[in-house]
């Protein structure tokens, strides 16, 4: 596929999640143009920039973050996301440790997260650790926000984050190796040969960092003297393995995938309380396959898939005497799905079946959850394409809890280079197993937690055209039946509680431009984000008071150049304040902290990078994260990147 057949393809994709126009993709599958969906619906939804070498897909709703704009820098899946809008990434303490997501103020559970379409999410509870996601792996990272359990299953209450790892194409191969600060190490390779009249991709990743770095204390209130201190007990160790395979057949196709990964990291603790004794292990394997047939019943394609993901995690967190706990889970599902194209669009339909396993000290035996699910989703395109109204209903079933989860997008084309769009929808997300059945430590479980609920509406503006993209978004969400965990007893147990209700109103603002002519190609983006949350059931003293660890506002802000075979860019992170209780009284100050990177192409073929990349540039040693860990000082990163093909840098 060409370059800018590829621009055009990935385009496509990205303004069909700006109007909720496209059921997800199909595990496995290339972000070009997929032969499962008929050409009829990225006809209409190709944007393309003739002068651009930076696909600056600035969306409404919707938000296609390319590895390729940030090809040799250190960024990992968190870093990556957080230059989106309408996302609040929250890093316990950086360098490999945990890291989850929050969308438009939802909670970290509340973020659907999936690996080539494949659920991340386990029945541990809690949200996806971005972390565990290997970086060098990452094609794309595809952001779909507002209540999407319509089109991607329950459990997606803010939002989804789907990462799409590399596609094979025969011949090609890269080999990365790095370091820096903090005796941080990094090294991946990655190769794709021809398989009969297919590919497939063989890669492997390993990084290894000490997490050991000075900081500065403040033992007191915010905004006190600081005393200096030193970060310990933060190494982190991880690898992993991918085989992926796409496989064209006579009238059909074939997907499979292999993802192998785990790591050790310890577990430094809050600063003023360090934990030198605790740590974590994890490990995950994940495997799918699934075969499409091309015209099956009539128009339609019919594709069948299966998948299974086992996960396991041991930890230290109590005491340096204290047992390790142990947690086991496992989750496998069978999917049918229909698509077919009609006069005005495409009408796709899916039956699910899925099961998950849990197994952990203080279980008390092992606990499955089996569930079913049938989704249908019309995408219609009226008046040559001028209006396109995307209705889609999914009815699901998870144990004990039911649920539907319904949404509508339409989009009006106003102008050759201006669309207006707006969207409703609701989802839900059942009670996990841990919180209905494990005991463990000062957290006691609830069998009579209900399924939150999230109801959201948002309308918006994108202009689109040869100088780039400016989209522009306003949305209203209500959270119905958030769990909350709260004291159950005098030990000071913790019991999880459908006692949260809360709303989350904001404004988003994305823009790119392209790359301006000259010696010098230059080019813009940037992102903005206004949330107003609010408490609206608790405690008298906490009733109107923010959403915990939600910043108010946040911009980023990234310039580059590429002149040549040169490459450099400068970006701004901005986070406002935002509080760590409940109750407003423990406000984590606004930061603000600078990147800078230089790169340069020392070899053509095969195309050889060399990258220089300082994030916090002003080695501000107070910046903490939402829980008030210290995050990295200055931090130095040189990567050396070989590959098969040169290809135009994407400042």
């Amino acid at each position: 596929m060409s370059a800018s057949a590829r621009v055009a393809a990935r385009t496509a994709i990205a303004l069909a999640l700006a109007c909720a126009t496209c059921p997800a993709p199909a595990a496995g599958a290339d972000p070009g143009p997929d032969p499962d969906v008929p050409l009829v619906v990225l006809e209409e939804q190709v944007v393309r920039l003739p002068r651009a070498t930076t696909e600056a897909r600035s969306l409404a709703s919707g938000t296609v973050v390319d590895r390729a704009t940030f090809e040799g820098e250190a960024k990992d899946v968190g870093q990556l996301v957080s230059t989106a809008p309408g996302i609040a990434v929250e890093e316990h303490g950086g360098l490999g440790q945990l890291t989850t997501i929050s969308i438009r103020g939802s909670p970290p559970s509340g973020v659907k997260v999936l690996l080539d379409s494949l659920p991340l999410n386990t029945a541990f509870g809690g949200g996806v650790d971005l972390s565990t996601i290997p970086r060098s792996w990452v094609d794309a990272v595809e952001v779909v926000r507002g209540p999407a359990g319509a089109r991607y299953g329950s459990g997606a209450l803010g939002g989804v984050l789907n990462v799409v790892t590399r596609r094979p194409e025969a011949g090609s191969w890269s080999l990365e190796t790095g370091g820096g600060s903090f005796d941080t190490a990094r090294v991946a390779a990655d190769v794709a040969t021809s398989l009969g009249p297919g590919a497939v991709l063989l890669g492997a990743t390993a990084e290894t960092t000490s997490g050991r770095f000075p900081f500065r204390l403040d033992p007191g209130l915010p905004g006190g003297p600081t005393v200096a201190a030193t970060r310990e007990n933060a190494e982190v160790r991880r690898g992993g393995l991918l085989a992926k395979l796409v496989r064209p057949q006579e009238r059909g196709r074939l997907d499979a995938l292999l993802e192998v990964s785990g790591g050790h990291r310890g577990l430094p603790g809050f600063a003023a309380a360090p934990t030198p004794w605790a740590w974590q292990d994890d490990a995950r394997l994940l495997a799918m396959g699934r075969v499409a047939r091309f015209g099956a019943l009539g128009p339609a394609t019919l594709a069948a898939r299966g998948h299974l993901r086992l996960d396991r995690l041991d930890a230290r967190l109590t005491g340096p005497d204290d047992s390790p706990i142990r947690q086991r889970g496992a989750a496998a599902g069978l999917a049918l799905e229909a698509t077919g194209s009609h006069r005005n669009g495409v009408l796709s339909a899916s039956l699910e079946t899925n099961a998950e396993l849990l197994a952990a000290d203080g279980l008390g035996g092992r606990r499955d959850l089996y569930g079913v699910a049938a989704a249908v989703a019309d995408d219609l395109s009226l008046a040559d394409g001028g209006l396109r109204i995307a209705p889609a209903a999914r009815a699901e079933r998870a144990g004990q809890f039911g649920g539907v989860s319904g949404s509508l997008g339409l989009s009006v084309r106003l102008a050759p280079a201006l669309r207006a769009r707006a969207g409703v929808g609701r989802t839900f997300r059942p009670p996990g197993l841990a919180e209905l059945h494990l005991q463990q430590g000062l957290l006691v479980p609830n069998p009579d937690l209900r399924p939150e609920t999230a109801v959201a509406a948002d309308a918006g503006l994108v202009a689109d055209g040869r100088a780039g993209l400016l989209a522009v978004t306003g949305h209203l969400t209500r959270y119905e039946d958030l769990v909350v965990y709260e004291p159950s007893d005098a030990f000071g147990r913790l019991k999880p509680f459908n006692s949260g209700r809360a709303s989350a109103t904001g404004l988003e603002v994305e823009g790119a431009s392209a790359p301006v002519g000259g010696p010098l190609r230059a080019s813009a983006s940037g992102s903005y984000t206004l949330l107003v949350t609010e408490l609206l059931r608790g405690a008298p003293a906490e009733v109107g008071h923010w959403i915990p660890y939600r910043p108010k506002q946040r911009a980023f802000l990234r310039v580059a150049l590429a002149p040549g075979p040169l490459s450099a860019h400068v970006e701004l992170h901005r986070l406002g304040r935002r509080y760590r209780d409940r109750r407003g009284v423990n406000p984590v100050p606004s930061s603000t902290s600078w990147n800078a990177g230089l790169g340069v192409r020392v070899a053509r073929r095969p195309e050889v990078r060399i990258h220089l990349e300082v994030l916090n540039l002003a080695d501000d040693r107070t910046l903490t994260d939402g829980v008030g860990d210290p995050l990295p000082p200055r931090t130095v990163m040189v990567t050396l990147r070989a590959g098969s093909s040169a290809q135009e840098y994407a400042p």
